[in-house]
């Protein structure tokens, strides 16, 4: 599996041009005030080609620098992969204990109530199962 993720603001030409884009958040405070909720909505996508290469995008992105750019993640970074073709198939990840891990239900491993997170950066993602160069 091959991943790069370039950085690039998204604008509505760039966009329209990828298939695949990403968000990558970090936490930038905490909110004091918030009522905590144990609901949990269903937040990553049931089908797509995305969910179906899920295993393999966590196993590289857990082993390699898939960015286009110096980043070192840190706990709660929440990076989310989209398609930009089909609006329901995305994966959602958040950075937790040394690893990214898949978050199925939202709000299900981070704070939503009281962590406030902020865009850190987007782009476009490339993602291919053969291992050419891009």
């Amino acid at each position: 599996m091959k991943i790069l993720l370039e950085e690039k603001q998204l604008g509505t030409h760039s966009k329209k041009n990828s298939k695949y884009y990403w968000i990558l958040e970090t936490i930038t405070g905490k909110n004091e005030n918030a009522e905590g909720s144990d609901e949990f909505e269903l937040t990553s996508s049931e089908t797509g080609y995305i969910q179906n290469i899920k295993e393999e995008i966590l196993e590289t992105i857990n082993s390699e620098n898939v960015f286009s750019f110096a980043y070192e993640p840190k706990e709660g970074d929440f990076l989310s992969i989209k398609n930009n073709l089909r609006k329901f198939e995305y994966l959602n990840l958040i950075f937790i204990n040394g690893s990214w891990k898949e978050e199925v239900y939202m709000c299900s491993l981070r704070e939503c109530d009281t962590d406030i997170y902020t865009t850190m950066k987007t782009g476009v993602a490339f993602l291919s199962e053969n291992e050419i160069a891009f």
